[in-house]
């Protein structure tokens, strides 16, 4: 077996995050009373997509997303709302939502029982994502779970990575693998970090050069096993 230990990144790789930003931003925005369909989400998630990118090149605090990606849309609609409010009532709805991919609960247990050493990685919310974890059953087959804001450093950040490896029973960095769907943070991190890099993506990203790109989880469980 090529791979020890594999770093999962979660949302979009194993957690399906844009059912639960979906539902959670409908529900938290129909408490509100706030006029709402499909177009007015995919702005919204357009919005939030920006932020986190400004986060990763930390031109943006964590804290300030939450409210920011209401301020921003409601400015745009036109519309006076309690930003703040709104944004605490969707990140509490997201927190009970942890909605697997079909195969990813299935994908770690094969894993696991292969005696892969299995650890999530994520720039998500402390207590949202343990939540998430604990919904999806992901606690279960994780050893432990990565946190950006527990550490203080985010992917890509090498620090970020440091840490990581400080704090996993493998210390042959040749025997670590990282899977994640973000170009940016999970591939650009892991290659900056030396370690081997799988992008989960049906398709090539023309600014990253992976290791490996699996577009099912069987590929995943390929590659890692062989």
């Amino acid at each position: 077996m090529k791979y020890t230990t594999a770093l999962f990144d979660l949302d979009g790789t194993l957690l399906d995050f844009s059912s639960a930003e979906r539902q959670g931003f409908l529900t938290a925005m129909k408490k509100h009373g706030i006029p709402c369909d499909i177009n007015v989400y995919r702005r919204y998630s357009a919005i939030n997509d920006s932020l986190w990118k400004a986060f990763e090149r930390k031109e943006i605090g964590k804290e300030e997303i939450g409210t920011k990606r209401y301020e921003i849309l409601f400015e745009e609609m036109g519309i006076t709302a309690d930003a703040e409010q709104v944004g605490k009532d969707y990140k509490e709805l997201l927190s009970g939502m942890g909605i697997l991919y079909d195969g990813a609960i299935e994908l770690c247990k094969r894993l696991v029982s292969k005696g892969v050493l299995l650890y999530a990685v994520t720039n998500g919310t402390a207590h949202i994502q343990a939540k998430r974890m604990a919904v999806s059953g992901l606690d279960k087959v994780f050893i432990k779970t990565f946190v950006s804001e527990e550490i203080g450093f985010q992917k890509p950040d090498k620090e970020y990575f440091d840490y990581v490896f400080e704090n996993i029973e493998e210390k042959d960095k040749s025997r670590i693998l990282i899977i994640g769907d973000s170009p940016t943070s999970d591939i650009k991190g892991g290659i900056n970090a030396g370690i081997d890099t799988c992008y989960f993506s049906a398709e090539p990203h023309p600014d990253i050069s992976p290791t490996y790109i699996a577009g099912s989880y069987d590929e995943v469980e390929r590659i890692i096993l062989q």
